[in-house]
């Protein structure tokens, strides 16, 4: 017999899950960035998407279950939507990159777009953390 208790626990579960997702999705750049530091040239083809399946996917697992679990949406302060504006200029950093070298044909190089990806996306994850701690003080003090 399926309880509330047994439904709560599974979707607080796949919350904990998307968030495992979500970082081993980031920390499959790390033999990437290794690999480039030694000299090597490894393929994006292997890590490109194992990052986007575990970016996105723990990114959708979380928010499923989060909708599960009845957390409403909280207010967005400025400084979440400027952290979320940093993250998506990150993505779209790779707009023109596989414009040139899927449509174009012209031979790119993944480090010239890599640093202003990494800057916009560690940017706006750093503002949401300090939102998040700027929050949790103001929560404390109340």
């Amino acid at each position: 017999m399926v309880t509330d208790q047994k439904i709560y626990n599974a979707a607080l579960m796949r919350d904990r899950l998307g968030n495992v997702f979500i970082w081993l999705g980031v920390l499959v750049w790390a033999p990437f960035i290794i690999l480039r530091i030694i000299g090597e040239q490894p393929s994006m083809s292997l890590y490109l998407p194992l990052h986007l399946l575990g970016v996105m996917g723990g990114s959708r697992l979380r928010a499923f279950a989060r909708k599960e679990l009845g957390i409403p949406k909280p207010q967005k302060t400025r400084l979440q939507l400027f952290g979320h504006g940093l993250i998506w200029a990150g993505i779209l950093v790779w707009a023109p990159y596989y414009y040139l070298k899927i449509v174009v044909g012209q031979p790119v190089d993944v480090m010239d777009y890599l640093p202003y990806h990494l800057i916009a996306v560690l940017g706006g994850f750093v503002l949401l953390v300090s939102n998040y701690l700027v929050s949790r003080k103001d929560d404390v003090k109340v």
